[in-house]
């Protein structure tokens, strides 16, 4: 990232050094207003904080699997000033799964039955991002630019799920269906002959707790039961993190 930086302060003095090409496009970035869509692979991973009572039993939990999925998106973006844009880019992002492993040293090693770990969550999320774009000078066909605001996240995967095993599923660590985004992240426009093309490179982190202790469903409220609470209660706090490589068709 700070080369990437780097690389952006001083890209206005390599202006100089580059021959003048035909432009294709020109005035594509002129356009108050424009659409397009967006794809793209992420990969979803958590941030982990053991509990006293996981230290205290000597457990140690970590994301021990990270499996890609992937996100579609569909893309409007509003020119603010020359090298300003404000982006709004709802959409879908599903597949990503997270295996969170357990750990047990010591005489309670039995705290933990071998065959439930590790325990897999798997999230699909409804995505509704707001993104500041400040793009550097155009050099003939090449624009790169940085990008960074906010994203509210509506995990689908998590909004019917409750604690239990089943024949499909290993339910013993549940995640709150709502959080919150910031996102920052780095990327080139590559203007075409009809349209322009951009590969982004971002980081997504969670900022609040999506650990789910107790689910209130019809006036009851619904906890882990005593066999399955120790894989919640061994963390304190869980926050999500992406990471997402994402293709533009503007």
């Amino acid at each position: 990232m700070k080369k990437i930086l780097l690389l952006l302060a001083f890209y206005p003095l390599i202006l100089t050094a580059q021959k003048e090409k035909v432009k294709n496009d020109p005035n594509h970035d002129d356009k108050w207003l424009h659409f397009g869509f967006s794809l793209g692979i992420n990969t979803m991973d958590f941030n982990i904080r053991n509990s006293q009572m996981a230290l205290d039993s000597g457990i140690y939990t970590e994301v021990s699997m990270l499996r890609p999925g992937f996100h579609v998106h569909a893309l409007s973006n509003l020119r603010l000033a020359d090298n300003f844009d404000l982006r709004f880019t709802p959409g879908i992002a599903f597949g990503g799964i997270r295996e969170i492993n357990y750990v047990v040293s010591g005489l309670n090693s039995n705290l933990i039955d071998p065959d439930d770990v590790p325990v897999r969550v798997e999230s699909n999320f409804l995505e509704f991002p707001v993104l500041i774009k400040y793009k550097s000078v155009r050099l003939n066909n090449f624009r790169p630019y940085l990008i960074g605001g906010l994203n509210t996240r509506l995990d689908l995967a998590a909004t019917k799920k409750t604690w239990g095993r089943s024949r499909k599923e290993n339910n013993l660590v549940l995640v709150k269906p709502l959080d919150l985004y910031y996102e920052i992240g780095v990327g080139m426009d590559f203007y075409l002959q009809y349209f322009k093309f951009a590969v982004e490179f971002k980081y997504s982190v969670g900022l609040t707790n999506v650990l789910r202790t107790s689910i209130n469903r019809s006036g009851e409220t619904i906890v882990p039961p005593i066999e399955d609470a120790i894989f919640t209660n061994a963390i304190d706090r869980m926050y999500s993190r992406m990471f997402m490589i994402t293709l533009h068709f503007e």
